[in-house]
């Protein structure tokens, strides 16, 4: 009985897809890969011995009823084995956590720790761009934003766990405290210690801090800047309402395949208050060649009050939340999202002849910094 059921099986998953390519019975579904599925070969005489294999990478992508079989296979993995349908690009922990592999991962174990040598170049080139930054009267800031699994370990797979004596972070961290004049904002420190206000402050399906992280980052950014000058500081916490809403799972879930059966509570911050900011004009600084968000590349900000400083912020995409907090207490800001490059900029700085100069940078991508001096 057991083998006729099989065969039962068997058979109607073979013909089900060309029965419903006549009678469409089964609901239509989303594809949700995050790619460009292979369009109809054209057929040319030509070209006759590719076009075998190309057909066959087209019906692959688009035979019928596809998408619902990627579903099944979704939800069969992740909810009755707790297993992401593609696996290498990110990982499941403990109640509902995401975690990112590539990066994050190898410098949490301390594989990306730098040489003597490399660590005299990181110092040369934070040197360098502090004294061009003294010859313009600007003060320097390098912010370092942690990783998820250096701010919440504990929710890691116990295999994944890995207590380690130095990471690039703090070998970062102890080169930059030599340079007479340069400040660094490690906030690792500041985010770990305010885990107990017991608010999560970074999401469970996405590598990023949410928006009360943010806050928390904020908050500790201007409490710095707050020592050169004295008028910068920050919004408390009582002016915005920490709201919650469900949404559908973030950039981890999609990384792994798991489309529509994982969602979390998205923790937000609402300003209670008008905002000062506007946005302001952009100087169109040319956008890195092959950047796929061209339109956050340049972001600007001003304030209606020229006693502000101005303030010039490298960052990556974990600067994005940080903006709208950030602008709210310069005369202009403008935010320039690199490509993950984190040059110095040389160019923008001098147009810009800002105040302060901050460069965000996630301590997983740290390692890019030491790439070059300035942009090409």
């Amino acid at each position: 009985m057991k083998e006729i059921l099989v065969l039962i099986t068997f058979m109607v998953i073979l013909v089900l897809p060309y029965t419903d390519s006549v009678f469409h019975f089964v609901p239509e579904e989303e594809n949700t890969e995050n790619r460009a599925l292979k369009t109809m070969p054209e057929f040319d005489w030509s070209f006759i011995d590719n076009f075998p294999e190309e057909f066959d990478k087209y019906y692959s992508d688009n035979f019928d009823l596809r998408n619902q079989f990627l579903s099944f296979n979704s939800k069969l993995k992740y909810q009755l084995f707790n297993k992401p349908p593609v696996e290498g690009k990110a990982f499941i922990g403990y109640d509902g956590w995401m975690y990112l592999v590539k990066d994050e991962m190898d410098l949490y174990y301390g594989n990306t720790v730098a040489k003597s040598d490399e660590l005299t170049n990181y110092y040369d080139i934070f040197r360098y761009r502090k004294n061009f930054l003294d010859s313009i009267g600007c003060k320097y800031y390098v912010v370092i934003a942690p990783s998820k699994a250096s701010v919440y370990p504990e929710f890691l797979p116990l295999s994944k766990r890995k207590s380690v004596e130095k990471t690039l972070t703090d070998q970062i961290v102890s080169l930059l405290d030599t340079v007479t004049g340069l400040t660094v904002i490690d906030l690792r420190t500041v985010l770990k210690k305010a885990k107990s206000r017991d608010i999560r402050m970074y999401h469970k399906t996405d590598n990023h801090w949410n928006e009360y992280g943010s806050y928390v980052a904020y908050e500790a950014i201007m409490d710095s800047l707050s020592v050169d000058f004295p008028n910068l500081n920050p919004i408390p916490i009582s002016k915005f309402n920490i709201e919650t809403v469900e949404a559908k799972g973030m950039g981890l879930t999609n990384m792994m395949g798991i489309y529509d059966e994982v969602y979390e509570d998205k923790i937000m911050c609402k300003p209670d208050f008008k905002r000062k900011s506007k946005n302001g004009e952009k100087n169109n600084y040319p956008v890195v060649r092959g950047f796929p968000y061209t339109s956050q590349y340049e972001i600007v900000y001003t304030v209606a009050n020229d006693s502000l400083p101005k303030m010039l912020l490298i960052r990556d995409s974990f600067g994005a939340t940080l903006i709208p907090f950030l602008s709210e207490h310069f005369s202009k800001s403008v935010f320039i999202f690199d490509g993950w490059h984190h040059w110095f900029n040389e160019d923008i700085v001098l147009n810009e002849k800002p105040d302060i100069y901050i460069q965000l940078v996630l301590e997983s991508f740290m390692s890019n910094v030491s790439i070059e001096k300035k942009r090409d």
